[in-house]
């Protein structure tokens, strides 16, 4: 009977946690997420949604470590992949950027974000490296 409490128990603060994250209400989400992930560290869900929060709240480094574990949970998502790029980038990770994007596209050839993202990338890279005659 514990063992479903608790169960009940995750699956109430994943979905009220990763519903408050989409609705922007971070200081709901945080508490739920983190207790979330306490009870099971080994569930995607919980780091992925953790992450996007402490994304959202600029926990740069908190969220790369939530959406680190997320991806090697589950490498085949392009969303984690796709997040743990963005926070690479607001890292100034840039290799490492480029690579999770790169495995985004590899994994989802039509997102548009991860596209946009290496576009932008590659055009930084080109007005920083052009110097003028």
């Amino acid at each position: 009977m514990e063992g479903a409490q608790a169960g009940d128990a995750f699956t109430e603060m994943l979905q009220k946690g990763s519903h408050a994250v989409q609705q922007r209400r971070l200081d709901v989400a945080v508490p739920l997420l983190e207790q979330a992930v306490q009870l099971r560290p080994d569930s995607f869900e919980a780091r992925f949604w953790l992450g996007a929060a402490y994304a959202l709240l600029e926990r740069w480094d908190d969220a790369a470590q939530q959406l680190e574990r997320a991806r090697d949970l589950n490498p085949h998502a392009p969303t984690v992949w796709f997040n743990l790029g963005v926070v690479y980038w607001r890292l100034q990770r840039v290799g490492e950027a480029v690579d999770c994007f790169e495995a985004t596209l590899q994994l989802d050839p039509n997102h548009q974000g991860a596209k946009r993202a290496l576009a932008t990338i590659v055009q930084s890279r080109v007005d920083t490296e052009l110097t003028p005659l």
